[in-house]
């Protein structure tokens, strides 16, 4: 795969002088990134990583701890933090200006897993998955490596990930001697005995805004009821499937039964998290956060009264799903230190920084080892010995495309919930608008 060097070419002119060059430069000189230098050498070299903060178990900032462990390996390699923005849209808009002006910094990106397709088609990101041996990504769970790939190739090496949870009070289970509910059909019967009896005022809360957190709950409950939003190949929309159907119908039916408020279809994750943690609802749906979150006496009126599972499947089904969050590494084609870029990059994917992770991140690592390692154990965190036993379900976002993908599951899912479209007439629309969107056009 070609990929562009220019940066290589522009030599310590630095970015300034990168991005100056970039409207008058010649087209650039392409080269096979097996060409790529894969070893560091004895010269000092300061690489800038663009990242924002990666919490602590504490709610510190890691990075600092990834860089100091990374210099035992690497004493000759620096890096150097670039803050990025915190909003992931605005991380994403500033860096696509930066890098296809041919901007030589930052050498490594801590970017969003939902990426690759754009990078990878827009030549902002190295194919990496010919720098490391094959079995480098075995340690990695299925779900992720396709998260990862774009075209069968890598675009981005696993950092952490996110997954989402049930949460749910267990005082009012044990309180009516009830069971933790097992099947989604029974958090809609367990949720209308609680507010029968007075407990809560919803049942069950989760992200309904017209937003990327409504894709993610869509994409979950339809891959629940056996179905995903595209082929595998991410090339046509499979919307108007029976399997999508009956996730979105479900969707549609916890807010019409009284079982989700109406109010959730505004709702992103800390509207949800506070109608969980002031005491209005049962069952919470959210990221890995949220169980810490509810469990904090300073955060939460419910603490202590948490308890946390898998997404539950629908009635006859053992397998739980989850989409996937997280973030990865990603390195600009143009970096004027490709050994030591890859070096920091990979090294934050393998089992030294997956393990520093584990005992000291406020995130769930990619690698699938450190989850059952005895670290791990220790660290006595329920969300990793769930996440262990996850399927993990990635977005459709090996396209360059996906955020217009995206609005077209996420309006059309929040419109369908609501019962303002009838699922037929919602799905439809939501089929057409995708493959006007991954036909490059304008919804």
């Amino acid at each position: 795969m070609q990929i562009d060097r220019r940066g290589l070419l522009v030599g310590g002119a630095g970015v300034a002088g990168a991005l100056m060059l970039a409207g008058c430069a010649p087209r650039a000189e392409r080269t096979d990134v097996s060409d790529w230098p894969t070893e560091v050498g004895d010269e000092p070299v300061t690489i800038d990583w663009w990242s924002a903060n990666i919490a602590t178990n504490t709610g510190g900032d890691l990075r600092p701890r990834l860089i100091e462990e990374f210099r035992k390996a690497y004493p000759n390699v620096r890096v150097n933090v670039v803050a990025a923005p915190a909003d992931t849209d605005t991380n994403r808009t500033t860096l696509t200006t930066q890098i296809a002006a041919g901007s030589q910094s930052p050498d490594v990106i801590h970017g969003d897993i939902a990426w690759p397709g754009q990078f990878a088609e827009n030549k902002l990101a190295v194919p990496v998955g010919q720098l490391v041996p094959d079995d480098f990504w075995d340690q990695y769970p299925e779900g992720l490596r396709t998260a990862a790939r774009v075209n069968g190739e890598y675009f981005m090496f696993p950092v952490y990930i996110d997954n989402s949870f049930l949460v749910y009070r267990q005082d009012l289970l044990d309180k009516h001697g009830l069971q933790v509910p097992d099947s989604w059909e029974e958090v809609v019967r367990t949720s209308k005995k609680l507010i029968d009896e007075g407990d809560v005022d919803y049942g069950f809360v989760w992200q309904g805004n017209v937003y990327e957190g409504m894709t993610c709950n869509a994409v979950e409950f339809v891959a629940d009821a056996g179905g995903r939003f595209t082929d595998a190949e991410v090339t046509k929309s499979t919307a108007t499937s029976s399997e999508v159907r009956r996730g979105l119908e479900f969707m549609n039916s916890l807010v019409k039964d009284g079982i989700t408020p109406r109010a959730a279809l505004t709702y992103i994750e800390q509207a949800s998290l506070d109608a969980f943690t002031t005491g209005r609802a049962a069952f919470l749906r959210n990221w890995s956060y949220a169980y810490d979150t509810a469990n904090s006496p300073d955060a939460s009126s419910v603490a202590g009264k948490v308890g946390i599972r898998s997404r539950p499947g629908f009635d006859g089904t053992d397998e739980t799903n989850t989409a996937i969050g997280g973030w990865g590494s990603y390195i600009n084609p143009h970096t004027a230190h490709p050994a030591a870029a890859l070096a920091w990059a990979r090294w934050l994917a393998d089992e030294d920084a997956q393990q520093l992770i584990v005992r000291e991140g406020g995130v769930i690592p990619a690698r699938t080892a450190s989850l059952t390692s005895p670290d791990a154990v220790a660290a006595a965190k329920p969300q990793y010995a769930i996440a262990a036993d996850y399927t993990l379900v990635p977005r459709p976002t090996a396209t360059a495309f996906y955020p217009k993908m995206s609005q077209g599951i996420y309006v059309n899912a929040n419109s369908i919930a609501a019962g303002q479209s009838a699922v037929s007439t919602g799905t439809s629309r939501m089929q057409r608008q995708m493959d006007v969107a991954l036909a490059g056009q304008a919804l």
